[in-house]
């Protein structure tokens, strides 16, 4: 059995990956990391669609500790 693991945003591009791995490999599994985006339907959005399209599992990994190495616009004002 051939498996994949698809960094998933939601977007265009992680959803064309995801879509390839689908048509590829048996059992696809999506991540995707929550960094403390202010737009936090985003998460919800990856999680309907990465299972909605097939993959077999969908995690999302708090990764919100690198918010205090560096100042960002998609998670601050």
């Amino acid at each position: 059995m051939k498996r994949a693991v698809v960094v998933f945003s939601g977007g265009q591009d992680s959803t064309t990956c995801l879509v390839q791995a689908l048509q590829q490999y048996d059992e696809v599994h999506c991540v995707t990391f929550d960094y403390g985006q202010r737009h936090r339907a985003e998460i919800d959005v990856a999680r309907e669609l990465a299972l909605k399209l097939g993959a077999v599992a969908h995690k999302v990994l708090d990764v919100t500790l690198l918010n205090e190495l560096a100042v960002s616009s998609l998670t601050r004002d």
